[in-house]
């Protein structure tokens, strides 16, 4: 009946799968398994068990005390047995946690001591990326967000973000057009003429062929642009950006709030029939 219970243990890849991920060796693995189901057995008895090579056996056996899974007890033989599992595997937590621990500290000296690249650019040219890169900027904005969008369909596909970010921080919505405003979820800005003339409606003679449908700056320090090019969307994301810290200053200084138009209220009758 035991051998039968040992073969079955043997032959579970799974098991022995999870003891080299933490850790084991093959060899040490297979000898774990068959000692927590013998309990106690010598060394000849594991290499029958586990067909592991004789020259092989003491050096996994003497690898598994030291790492504190088995213990050795008595003479000619000895015999081997596991430490009792509860016990052990509250020490592996104890040790998995103090190792991440030293290795969150030693990384988060590295990331301080290493310095910040100037800008970094990245193209997003899929309406994916865009649309997850913005909903991630939304909600780990931290102090922060500028919006300028000239388009109703990025308003109102956002709107939801934008909401809840105005409830943590502060938002700024400048739209290009002031009916734009009626589709917003929070109050929204108009800007003065740099604004109009410099990113939503260029003058003559400075028309590049892009159109900016949106320029989303978060905590002053990156940002999200989307541009069309003859019906063509493309999205450039830069972190950290130079320039975002003093074109917010620059644009929330500009800004106006647009007063939303109270819809007509009906007219009380004259009582008269």
């Amino acid at each position: 009946m035991l051998l039968n219970i040992v073969a079955k243990i043997m032959i579970d890849e799974s098991l022995l799968s999870q003891l080299k991920g933490i850790g084991m060796s093959e060899y040490e693995a297979k000898v774990y398994v068959i000692l927590s189901a013998l309990r106690v057995a010598s060394a000849r008895e594991i290499h029958e068990q586990t067909k592991i090579p004789r020259g092989r056996i003491y050096e996994t056996l003497t690898s598994l005390a030291r790492k504190g899974f088995i213990v050795a007890s008595g003479k000619s033989p000895v015999r081997y047995s596991p430490v009792d599992v509860i016990q052990t595997f509250e020490r592996l937590k104890w040790e998995s946690v103090k190792s991440l621990d030293g290795l969150y500290e030693r990384l988060k000296t590295l990331e301080t001591e290493t310095p910040e690249p100037l800008m970094q650019g990245y193209k997003l040219f899929t309406e994916w990326t865009r649309d997850n890169q913005i909903r991630m900027i939304l909600r780990r904005a931290k102090s922060e967000i500028i919006l300028l969008c000239n388009d109703k369909e990025i308003i109102t596909r956002y709107g939801s973000d934008i909401s809840r970010a105005a409830k943590r921080i502060s938002v700024y919505l400048i739209v290009g057009r002031k009916e734009l405003a009626e589709f917003a979820p929070i109050k929204c800005y108009v800007g003065g003429s740099d604004i109009a003339s410099s990113l939503f409606y260029y003058e003559d003679g400075e028309n590049i062929g892009l159109s900016l449908k949106l320029l989303l700056m978060a905590d002053r320090r990156e940002s999200l642009s989307v541009l069309e090019d003859n019906g063509r969307m493309t999205g450039i994301f830069i972190c950290p950006d130079i320039y975002a810290s003093y074109l917010s200053r620059k644009v929330v200084q500009e800004i106006q709030p647009v007063e939303k138009k109270e819809k007509a209220q009906p007219r009380p009758g004259n009582g008269l029939n």
